[in-house]
């Protein structure tokens, strides 16, 4: 079921995704949660490096079961430490579309280099693995 997620079908003028799989299975377990860069999506848009983001749930949080999909569209300023989110899609295990939505005017943030998502964001930055 996780293979037919990560082959999602991408949107007609976009590229087919290419899923980087950011951190080792002991890791994942650490977070509960799977995460992926779509390489085919890193681009410059937005306030620098736009990029598309899914995780996967490796057990159930916060009301979803296991194998929910977070798809996040993000950008991150590299040099000036700063992110933003501004397009969220949740996916059901059998592939049902629970939410989807999007913010006109989504806030920027500081990013936090030393957290997991910091090292997500490096690896849109700098293209190094978190191993």
């Amino acid at each position: 079921m996780l293979l037919g997620l990560l082959a999602a079908p991408a949107l007609a003028a976009e590229p087919a995704p290419q899923w980087q799989r950011l951190f080792v299975p002991s890791v994942e377990n650490t977070l509960g949660r799977s995460i992926y860069i779509d390489k085919a999506s890193v681009g410059p848009g937005l306030i620098g490096r736009q990029f598309r983001q899914m995780q996967v749930l490796l057990r159930a949080n916060a009301g979803y079961p296991q194998g929910t999909v977070l798809y996040t569209d993000r950008a991150v300023d590299c040099a000036g430490s700063r992110v933003l989110s501004h397009h969220w899609r949740i996916v059901q295990p059998n592939g049902t579309v629970l939410r989807d939505w999007s913010d006109a005017s989504p806030a920027v943030s500081r990013v936090q280099w030393a957290g997991e998502d910091g090292l997500v964001l490096k690896y849109v930055c700098t293209g190094v693995l978190p191993r």
